[in-house]
């Protein structure tokens, strides 16, 4: 009976140390994220694409390389770190200029995106998505990643 009672605690323990972390991680550490569509075209000529809602590299032939831009801004008075994940087919195509880094209170940052097409890959479009992470940088406030 008290082996019972002890096992039913510790799952009760465990559940709402569990979802303190959850609120803690998402309402205390996170403070923004952006979330972007990556797009290339493997094609047998090139064709740049100018539109500025998704990084689009255009239209390019196996084994060349394209390159993009964005701009992230910390609108905040105090530092954010930011983090760049990749994600879908093209991120391992994909080089990031500038990942994990500390964006100062009211700085903004070029961050260039190149992707490379393989030699042996088909024409078609290929997809994939970029997250921006910005944490607050509490516990590495003083920390100068230059």
């Amino acid at each position: 009976m008290k082996t019972h009672r002890f096992l039913f605690l510790l799952i009760i323990v465990v559940i709402i140390s569990t979802f303190l972390a959850y609120l803690s991680y998402n309402y205390f550490i996170i403070e923004n994220t952006m979330t972007l569509n990556m797009s290339v075209k493997i094609d047998d000529h090139f064709g740049l694409t100018a539109d500025s809602d998704a990084i689009k590299f255009g239209r390019i032939m196996p084994g060349i390389s394209s390159e993009r831009s964005i701009f992230v801004n910390n609108k905040a008075a105090y530092p954010l770190r930011v983090v760049i994940l990749k994600s879908g087919y093209i991120k391992d195509w994909v080089k990031v200029s500038e990942n994990n880094f500390i964006l100062e209170g009211n700085e903004s940052r070029q961050i260039n995106f190149e992707v490379f097409a393989p030699n042996n890959v088909n024409f078609g479009n290929y997809t994939g998505g970029v997250k921006i992470i910005f944490k607050k940088t509490y516990f590495n406030r003083y920390e100068n990643p230059k």
